[in-house]
């Protein structure tokens, strides 16, 4: 038995977006603009002060914790 390329059902396409960025029949113009966003946008990388957030308490969340194999949780 062959298998329909077209037939959604049998090539497990739902009507999202694909592989190729190609948007199915099914998607809602705004439900494929939003899966297309970036879940961070780039500006976010800096500290956040001001109204965001304490000068201090920013500073403190921006820094790394290094693993320490002697260390025993």
């Amino acid at each position: 038995m062959t298998a329909d390329p077209t037939d959604p059902d049998e090539t497990g396409e739902t009507g999202g977006i694909g592989e190729t960025g190609e948007i199915g029949t099914e998607t809602p113009e705004d439900d494929a603009a939003e899966q297309r966003a970036e879940v961070r946008p780039d500006d976010e990388d800096g500290l956040r002060t001001g109204a965001e957030a304490d000068e201090g308490d920013a500073a403190e969340q921006a820094r790394t914790v290094t693993l320490d194999e002697d260390e025993y949780r």
